[in-house]
């Protein structure tokens, strides 16, 4: 596969970043400079500066130039995005990764969390209960109140990293429970609420635990293509 000019030039300037050469809040070498020191053309050039713009690594000033952001982990997470988003995950691959991060954050959260934090929860678990008919609106207030059990964890990290993979488990999450019904979730979810109510973060990672594993037994013993959500 070849690879685009502009990807090698993003990555130079990268490297560059992460090495501590450029700082946050450097100026960076100007086009015709990178251009010249990479020997490739300016367009090429430009599209990766625009692209690291686009990622919140680099920020444009008008009239100054171009300056390398002030930089966390959680900005270097973006990267991740494209790769995301592109790809389909069948049911299993999403549920195991849910299964490891899931358990630690509602232990986490139950922990950490504030009160307003466990109202929106009770009220997240509501609506679950109220669209049980509705599969959209119901997988829309499931996915908040995971949500909010990931902000409770009082982690950026844990936050956007639900942030980013918030569509594709919605996606993944319809077809669930078009195929296995609202109503085990909703008996689970309420374990759950209960456990982080009480702040009993050893029941809060074993009720996650339990309701994750739940639904991956339930998937294996149905004859279903679990990859069949995936384009070819």
């Amino acid at each position: 596969m070849k690879v685009r000019t502009s990807d090698i030039v993003f990555k130079a300037i990268e490297e560059k970043i992460f090495s501590g050469e450029w700082k946050p809040g450097t100026k960076i070498s100007s086009e015709p400079q990178l251009a010249k020191e990479l020997n490739v053309s300016r367009m090429s050039v430009r599209e990766a500066i625009e692209k690291m713009v686009a990622l919140n690594i680099l920020i444009k000033r008008q009239g100054e130039g171009t300056f390398v952001s002030d930089l966390s982990t959680a900005t270097y997470l973006n990267n991740l995005i494209p790769m995301l988003t592109l790809d389909k995950y069948d049911y299993m691959e999403i549920l195991e990764l849910r299964l490891v991060m899931d358990v630690e954050s509602a232990r986490l959260c139950a922990r950490r969390c504030s009160d307003k934090t466990i109202e929106e929860l009770e009220e997240a678990y509501r609506e679950m209960i109220q669209y049980q008919g509705d599969m959209e609106k119901f997988t829309e207030k499931d996915l908040e109140f995971h949500m909010k059990i990931a902000q409770g964890t009082q982690n950026s990290l844990i936050v956007k990293i639900n942030e980013m993979l918030r569509d594709i488990l919605a996606y993944h999450q319809r077809g669930l429970y078009h195929n296995l019904g609202p109503e085990g979730g909703i008996k689970e979810h309420k374990f759950i609420l209960d456990a982080i109510k009480n702040r009993d973060e050893e029941l809060a990672g074993i009720f996650v635990r339990r309701h994750l594993e739940r639904t991956i037994k339930d998937l294996k013993g149905m004859k279903l293509d679990l990859k069949s959500n995936k384009q070819n």
